[in-house]
C-alpha cells in the first residue's frame, strides 16, 4: 500500500485485459477505489477509457463519467466502505454500449424521493437516471449496488432512462437536444437474494 495526497492506494486494480484477437473489444474491469471523494477522478478516467473501448465518445462518454462521479460520491457519502476501505467500480460492455456498477456495504432503505428545490444536495440518483439509458439501485445482503448503462445512438436517436415508481410523473433531468422516447430505466430496493 502507498499513501499519496491523502489517498491510500491498494495493490493495482483487478481487471480483465482485452484478449488477443478480440479486435480490441472492451472487457469487464473491476477496480477497488479508496472510499474518499478524491477517487472520483480515477473513476472518471477508468470509465472514459472503458467508454472509448466500447465505442462511446463525446456526449455518451461525458454522461457516463458524470453519472459515475455521482454514484461514487453517493457511495462515499452515504454508504459504507468494504473491509478494504474501498468501493468497487466495475465497467463492462453491454450489448449496445457500456455498463457501470458502483457498490459498497451501505444500506439503501427505500426509494429515493426528489430533493426539495432549495436543497443543495440529494439529486445524485436523479442525475444518474437522467444521464443513463438503464439505471438500477439494489440493496441486498448488506450490499448497495448502483448499476447504469449508456448505449450508442441508433440512427441519431438517443434513448435515456427515467426512474421507477417513486418518481413517476417526475421528468428526468435531460438536455433538450435528446429526443424523448419510451423509458427503459428502473430503481429497485429489494430484500434478500444475491445482487
Amino acid at each position: 500500500m502507498e499513501k499519496r495526497k491523502g489517498i491510500t492506494r491498494r495493490p493495482g486494480p483487478v481487471k480483465v485485459e482485452t484478449p488477443p484477437g478480440s479486435g480490441g473489444c472492451a472487457m469487464k474491469r473491476e477496480t477497488w477505489l479508496p472510499a474518499v471523494p478524491e477517487s472520483a477522478a480515477a473513476a472518471r478516467s477508468i470509465v472514459r477509457d472503458a467508454a472509448a473501448r466500447a465505442g462511446l465518445d463525446g456526449e455518451c462518454a461525458w454522461d457516463l463519467m458524470l453519472a459515475t462521479t455521482e454514484a461514487l460520491n453517493n457511495a462515499v457519502q452515504h454508504g459504507e466502505a468494504w473491509p478494504n476501505d474501498c468501493v468497487l467500480l466495475v465497467t463492462e460492455p453491454c450489448p449496445r454500449g457500456l455498463r457501470v456498477e458502483v457498490s459498497d456495504r451501505g444500506t439503501f432503505d427505500g426509494t429515493p424521493e426528489p430533493a426539495p428545490l432549495e436543497a443543495t444536495s440529494g439529486r445524485g440518483l436523479q442525475i444518474i437516471a437522467a444521464l443513463a439509458d438503464r439505471f438500477e439501485v439494489r440493496c441486498r445482503n448488506g450490499r448497495t449496488l448502483v448499476r447504469f448503462e449508456k448505449h450508442a445512438a441508433l440512427d441519431g436517436v438517443h434513448e435515456h432512462a427515467t426512474t421507477g415508481s417513486s418518481m413517476n410523473g417526475a421528468r428526468p433531468l435531460s438536455r433538450s437536444t435528446r429526443p424523448r422516447i419510451q423509458p427503459v430505466g428502473w430503481i429497485t430496493a429489494e430484500a434478500g437474494g444475491a445482487v
